[in-house]
This record gives structure tokens, C-alpha cells and sequence, in this order.
């Protein structure tokens, strides 16, 4: 059984009317707001850098609060009561809507009942989009589009009152270890931050040493790294895999509805597509997910500058955008709508910065002339 794909946060927009271009786009670059063109969104590198100290249960995915276990996540008194997976998930949550589709093949729904209580002095939001699932694959799910049964655990909560709901989330049905992560969307920072153990045995030691030292491959622009071709940075393992551009990258979203208002050739005018299908590894020490913005990559010329007018457009599935756990790999696509004048110049460089504060780009090409990847 799997549920329908789930974008992580802060990636994908809600659908719009259709004929409307942005159905497919992400983010634009910012090219009156932002000198070079820089892609860093809205939240600059605060998921670079969100790492949970493991201090007490609840703290970290080393040490998970369990169930029914209450603990404190900022100005919440939070316990997580209930976890419900496989078919009785299935017909709860397909039960309470008309519009909530079964899982597909492979997946399940996970149906988690939260009890929330406001210790602060102000009302506070609890959201489903708060929380995500993480298990041994290491890659943090979430906004699975399925609405829980009743009483959701979506609400405003007053000070000293308490809130009990249902979240619904998903995961592989072979997905082990499962651990719920609690991270607001309306408080800042991370020292609200929880983690709860959905089974028993669901916690992760902490690395305390890299996966892969860094090299040296991809740092100079004028010596890119290819098809085929890696690199590694103090905090992620990039290989590109494979090159799809104009039309056939149309044919990569097997009529996803984002794509439906859009022909064909709009894959294929005079600023074609571009995708590029990598595999990224999460590399760094700890417990703590690191988040891979969508704007990781970008397209910039023979001296590393980002190209101005570049679109970079919502991924086909699998997205390679998202958070990764230490160890945690996986593949997806990175898709661009290439400027005219950029595929005019014969250019093919693309760099890989996940955020501006970064100091360590990276250079890939996707020409012809490099598909063995750089020595």
C-alpha cells in the first residue's frame, strides 16, 4: 500500500487554476530582489544548522519520547497516545473523507492521535503540517493530502487549555523505526523540537564521525564534474545520474495534474526543460535532518555566476528536495526551464550551493562532452 507522493516542506505550492504557468513552478529567480540571481528562499540556512541536542526523552531521534510518555516542546505539554498503521490506518483515514485516496503499493498510512497541552500565555496554532515521519530509511516524510478523522489535531489552543487530534501521515510499509517529529511551522527556531518513538526500539545513535570526508571534485568551474561523476561536501554526497532534456522531460511527470494545463511543447520551445536526476546523500555526523532546498542547484556560466531568468520548476517525482537524516540517500530530479539565451551560449554548467551562507559551490555539466564525469 502507498500513499500519494509527499513533497516535504516548504517545496511544493497548492494547485491553481489551471492554465496558469506557475502550476509547475517552484520558485523564480529573484532577479530584482537578489544580486546574481541567488536562489535562498524564504528561510535562509535555518535548516542547515538544526541540529537538537540529545539532553532528555524527546529530544532528538536518539531519544525518543515513547508513547503515552508526556514531555515538554517549548510551550507545549505534548504525549503522543495512539499510532495505527497498515489496513485498519487505511480504512480510518479512507473513511473520513470522500476525497482521501487508498495508499498505493508499497505505502501506508500512519494514524498518530497527539494530546497537546498550552503551558504559554498566549494562544498557539497546532497544525498537522507540524509533524513528520522518519524511520530506518532515514528520509523524513511528510504532507501525505489526506484529511484525519475527527477531531483533527489541527486548532487553536488558549493558554492552559489542552487539544486532542489526529494526525495522518505515511510511510514505505517496510519502513522500520518509525519516530514522530514535531517541528513547528509557527514557532521559531528549533527549541520546540520533539521526537516520539511510534514502536519500541525506534531510536538512532548519534554519529559522531562524517560518512565521507570531503574532496576536492567539482570546485572549480572550469573543470565540472559529469555525468556519472560526484562530489562531496562537509555535508552531502552529490552524483549525477542521468540527463533528460526538452521534450522527453515532459514525459517524466506521467500526467501529474501540475502539468496537465501545460502542451507538450512548452518542454521544448526556446527555453526548453532541463532535468537532472541525482542521487544526494546526507553525510554529516549527528541525528538531526538536514533540509535540501529545491534551490540547490542552479544554472551559471563558464565563471559560476547564476544565470539570471532561470525558472526552476516543481520537480518531477521524486523530488530530490527535502530532509535527509545523517546516512539518509536517496534520488530524485531537479527540473529548469533553461533561458534562451543560456542554451544559446552552449553553456551547460550547473552549481551546486544548498544556501548562499554556503562557502563550498560545486560544478557539474550536463554536456555530452562529459558524460564519464571529471577525473
Amino acid at each position: 500500500m502507498t500513499v500519494r507522493p509527499v513533497p516535504d516542506r516548504y517545496v511544493r505550492l497548492p494547485a491553481v487554476p489551471c492554465g496558469v504557468v506557475t502550476l509547475v513552478l517552484v520558485v523564480a529567480v529573484l532577479s530584482m530582489l537578489l544580486t546574481e540571481q541567488e536562489h535562498v528562499g524564504a528561510f535562509g540556512g535555518t535548516y542547515e544548522s538544526h541540529l537538537i541536542a540529545a539532553v532528555a526523552p524527546g529530544d532528538s531521534r536518539a531519544e525518543p519520547a515513547s508513547l503515552g510518555e508526556p514531555v515538554t516542546a517549548g510551550p507545549w505539554r505534548m504525549t503522543v497516545l495512539e499510532a495505527i498503521t497498515g489496513q485498519d490506518a487505511t480504512d480510518r483515514v479512507t473513511g473520513a473523507n470522500p476525497l482521501n485516496d487508498p495508499p498505493r503499493d508499497g505505502f501506508t498510512y500512519v494514524l498518530i492521535r497527539v494530546a497537546a497541552e498550552n503551558t504559554g500565555d498566549r494562544p498557539l496554532r497546532l497544525d498537522t503540517d507540524d509533524f513528520a515521519l522518519v524511520g530506518s530509511s532515514g528520509l523524513v516524510r511528510r504532507f501525505v493530502g489526506a484529511l484525519p478523522p475527527d477531531p483533527a489535531v489541527d486548532t487553536t489552543v488558549e493558554p492552559g487549555a489542552a487539544h486532542e487530534g489526529w494526525v495522518v501521515l505515511g510511510a514505505p510499509v517496510d519502513e522500520t523505526g518509525l519516530v514522530l517529529l514535531y517541528d513547528s511551522i509557527t514557532l521559531p527556531g528549533s527549541w520546540a523540537d520533539r521526537a516520539f518513538a511510534l514502536e519500541l526500539g525506534a531510536t538512532v545513535p548519534p554519529s559522531t564521525q562524517p560518512f565521507e570526508e570531503p574532496d576536492d571534485a567539482g570546485t572549480d568551474p572550469a573543470v565540472p564534474v559529469g555525468v556519472g561523476g560526484s562530489i562531496v561536501t562537509v555535508d552531502w554526497r552529490v552524483e549525477l545520474l542521468e540527463v533528460v532534456q526538452g521534450d522527453p522531460v515532459y514525459d517524466l511527470y506521467n500526467g501529474d495534474f501540475r502539468v496537465q494545463a501545460l502542451d507538450r511543447s512548452d518542454a521544448s520551445d526556446a527555453a526548453p526543460w532541463l532535468a537532472l536526476r541525482v542521487r544526494i546523500t546526507n553525510v554529516r555526523p549527528g541525528v538531526a535532518p538536514a533540509f535540501l532546498p529545491p534551490t540547490a542547484f542552479m544554472l551559471v556560466d563558464g565563471e559560476g555566476r547564476a544565470v539570471p531568468n532561470t525558472l526552476t520548476l516543481t520537480a518531477a517525482s521524486p523530488d530530490a528536495s527535502g530532509s535527509y537524516a545523517p546516512g539518509a540517500s536517496r534520488e530524485g530530479w531537479v527540473v529548469f526551464e533553461v533561458p534562451t539565451p543560456y542554451v544559446e551560449s552552449g553553456t551547460t554548467i550547473v552549481r551546486f550551493l544548498p544556501y548562499r551562507t554556503n562557502s563550498d559551490p560545486r560544478y557539474f555539466t550536463y554536456g555530452a562532452e562529459a558524460t564519464e564525469g571529471a577525473e
